[in-house]
């Protein structure tokens, strides 16, 4: 609104003007009264007194010409603050539809995902893992036993990591009370913990309360950390990782505020990827950038915000806060 208190100012100072204008006029006219009454002749008086009247007259056109000018100025403002603020208004609805249209975009793209996740599970269990077993079948009956073993062997290794990605794509669903053990198990499952001594914790504060969150937020929430931990173990070559959750500082809605800190002692990255990641530029991640951008996308959609720290030999730490 500061533009409009210019034209403002300007109006007030003509009104002043104006009544100014009005008030100094009374005394001109009894100057004149003045000095005709010093006439003598009669004929000089009634002279005199048209002229004056032909003055007054003279100065109450003008007066009235700037009142006139004076409301079309004034109408001339109303109106175009008018307008200015339509526009203000037209453009702050279209502002609000784009970020409206873009939230949408963002929750059918996680939807889409999720549905593409089903499918490609439902189909892994259902054609490859049972074309496996059929071929542990056959190998069971070959005559070379050292080499149906190896068979053997192999597709078992096969169907398991079939199986382990099935999981992957379509955990079992998650509730409140399950959400630290169903993490914990993935964790297991993507590191091979413990068998393979990668040494992989869950720790969560007693004040998170998980049951704040919907079945639609605790999945995004369970997707954030399962993309963190796919990374973890194909890029940074770690021994052990965290997962922290611990109670967000949001003023009177504190209850469903969230903090999640998941940290690997693995060999990190530069910082200026780091800083590149944290600014949402994804392409010079290379590999990690699909699960890099999987965490900001999900974590947009609960509302929050990722950022992410490391050196390299220092390992990484991304922080998500939701």
């Amino acid at each position: 609104m500061k533009r409009f208190f210019l034209p403002l100012a300007f109006c007030a100072s003509l009104c002043v003007l104006f009544f100014s204008c009005g008030t100094n006029s009374r005394p001109q006219n009894s100057s004149h009264k003045k000095n005709s009454e010093s006439l003598p002749p009669v004929q000089s008086a009634e002279e005199h007194i048209l002229a004056l009247e032909a003055k007054n007259i003279a100065l109450e056109e003008s007066q009235k010409k700037f009142f006139n000018y004076f409301v079309w100025l004034f109408g001339t403002i109303v109106a175009g603050t008018g307008i200015l603020l339509a526009l203000n208004i037209r453009q702050n609805k279209r502002k609000d539809k784009q970020i409206l249209n873009s939230e949408q975009f963002l929750r059918y793209s996680i939807e889409g995902q999720e549905a593409e996740r089903k499918r490609i599970s439902q189909e892994l269990h259902d054609s490859i893992a049972q074309n496996m077993r059929y071929v542990l079948l056959l190998a069971e009956n070959l005559g070379d036993k050292d080499a149906a073993k190896k068979i053997i062997e192999a597709q078992n290794q096969n169907i398991e990591s079939v199986r382990r990605l099935c999981y992957n794509l379509t955990p079992p669903s998650i509730e409140a009370g399950d959400m630290i053990q169903s993490l914990a198990l993935l964790g297991q499952k993507i590191f091979d913990a413990p068998k393979s001594g990668f040494d992989f914790r869950v720790v969560c504060e007693p004040c998170v309360d998980f049951g704040a969150w919907n079945a639609t937020q605790l999945m995004n929430i369970y997707r954030i950390v399962q993309e963190a931990l796919q990374n973890i173990q194909k890029h940074a070559k770690a021994g052990e990782a965290t997962v922290f959750f611990k109670r967000g500082q949001g003023g009177e809605n504190v209850g469903k505020t969230l903090k999640i800190i998941i940290t690997d002692d693995g060999c990190g990255m530069e910082p200026s990827l780091a800083r590149q990641i944290n600014a949402g530029v994804f392409d010079t991640a290379q590999d990690m950038r699909f699960g890099l951008r999987n965490i900001f996308e999900r974590a947009s959609f609960l509302g929050g915000r990722v950022e992410c720290f490391s050196d390299l030999g220092a390992g990484t730490r991304i922080v998500v806060e939701i």
